[in-house]
This record gives structure tokens, sequence and C-alpha cells, in this order.
């Protein structure tokens, strides 16, 4: 039933094809100068979207790449700028689920030999749609209809069908179908469909699990997404959503309805613990 959800996308199998016949061909325009470098992952942080988005890269370059990726986890706070990049390292860049700044993307394709953009977002669209904006050597898939994880999914996994791609571990075929669904539930969860069965219990176990998504922080990030099981995170997910739900109903049974302004602005809910903490506040404030 969820395998149907995907090709993970199986009507935008063109814009994918499309994608990775551009990269190949500008690939063997700039080969030359990338021999030697190594692809650079710029995936959003702290975000579940865009790690899995990040995994899928990771399976692809771990199967064909002699040279391994440099992950960088880029924060919309705080985005990474090429000042903050290893330029003369880097081959292709990848931006996965975020594209930066207004501007990035046409300031970092004149720095690195290709960009291969993979959004959904619609300020993806809005600051790259203008395709005379764009260097020859950037690449983009947008599609608000898909996550970055599992846009991320098809285009790497396309790739590895390529016959342009030499892999090294077959394997790698059989991973991908492995952990598909948990794309598909990651997916359900960004875009807020909930579509599939227990899909928010799987967003809260898989984040009770408290895994850092800095792959430079953590180095066993991608084992350790490769090694979760769906079904235990479900139940694992079911029993923490029952305990934050009866904490959050304990909370509701000694709430009670506080005037605001003598009513002027309208009523809120007071909760006695809340109330306790400001008391004591008050008190150190006074001394």
């Amino acid at each position: 039933m969820l395998l149907s959800q995907a090709k993970l996308h199986n009507n935008n199998n063109n814009s994918i094809s499309n994608a990775i016949n551009m990269s190949m061909k500008n690939k063997g325009n700039n080969n030359n100068n990338n021999n030697h470098c190594s692809p650079a992952i710029l995936y959003l942080y702290p975000c579940l979207d865009g790690v899995f988005a990040a995994l899928a890269a990771h399976l692809y370059f771990k199967a064909t790449s002699l040279l391994s990726p440099l992950f960088f986890p880029n924060t919309v706070y705080n985005p990474l700028s090429a000042e903050d990049l290893p330029l003369n390292e880097i081959g292709d860049l990848y931006l996965l689920d975020f594209v930066g700044p207004d501007g990035f993307v046409q300031e970092i394709s004149t720095k690195v030999p290709r960009v291969i953009v993979l959004d959904h977002h619609k300020s993806a669209l809005e600051m790259l749609g203008n395709e005379a904006s764009l260097g020859e050597n950037v690449v983009k898939v947008i599609d608000m209809e898909r996550s970055g994880a599992t846009i991320a999914f098809d285009y790497f996994k396309d790739k590895i069908l390529s016959p342009d791609v030499a892999v090294k571990h077959p394997s790698v075929h059989e991973e991908f179908e492995r952990v598909r669904q948990l794309f598909l539930y990651t997916e359900d969860g960004d875009l807020w469909r909930w579509r599939f069965p227990n899909s928010k219990a799987f967003g809260s176990g898989l984040k009770d699990l408290n895994i850092e998504f800095d792959a430079r922080k953590n180095p066993s990030l991608f084992d350790q997404l490769l090694s979760l099981d769906l079904d235990n995170i479900i139940s694992k997910g079911k029993l923490s959503l029952s305990d934050k739900q009866k904490l959050i109903d304990e909370y509701l049974r000694k709430s009670y309805e506080i005037a605001l302004g003598n009513a002027e602005f309208g009523h809120c809910l007071g909760v006695l613990v809340l109330l306790c903490i400001m008391y004591q506040i008050l008190k150190m404030i006074k001394g």
C-alpha cells in the first residue's frame, strides 16, 4: 500500500531523468577539474527531511565514489556562505532541502564546477524559477508535491541506474529499497499529510531517539539512520504520544480561566505549576 505512493513518485520521473541527464552532460564538460575533488552535500539542519535527503546522497556516494563526500549541515537561521566552504576541495555541490539565502546559488555556482539543487520549498521556486539568472552548471529539481527526502531518494536511486555510473557495491539497490518506507513516512510528516498509519507515532518515536543530525559532530549518523526499524520506531512512538497526552491532560485538568486586565484583553488558561514558577521568580527578583 505504501509503495504505491512512490516511485517514490512515478509521475515525476521526467524531471528527475532530465536533471540527471543534464548533470551527467555537465560532468563531462568539467571532468578534468573535477577528478580530485569531493562532492559536497549541504542539507537542511536540524530537520528530519533534510537529514534523510542527505542519507540518500550517502547511499549513492558510498556505492559509486572513490572520494568521500563532504557533508555540511545548513541552518535557515545561520546559513552557510561560500567563505565557509573549502571550495578548492569541492567538485559537485548539492543543495538538499534548502537552497540557502537569496543569491547564494548564483554566487556559489561561479566557484564550483556544478551545483545540483533538490528542494521542495516555495522559497526555492521563487528564488530559482528564473532560468536566466542561473549558470549552465546549475541543475535543479524543485517539486512542491514531494519532500526533500523523497526528491533526493528518487534522484540518487535513478542516478545509480544510469549506464554512465560505475557502481562498486551492487547491494546499494537493495539498501535503497530497504529504507524506502522510512523516506515515505518522513515525507508524510514533513508535508503534514498524515496519510500513513501511525505517521505521528513515527515522528514522535524518531524524535525521542535524540539522534544528532549533524554528520560532522556525529560520524555514525548514517549508520544510525540505516539501522532504524520502522515497526520499532512506531511502537515506541505510540507509547511516547500516550505519555505526552497524559501529561497534557493532567495540566489541563489543573488549569483554570484567568481574566486578562479585568477581561479587557480576554481570557486565557492558567496552570498552577506555571504560576508557582512565576511566583518564585518574582521572589528572587525582589530579594
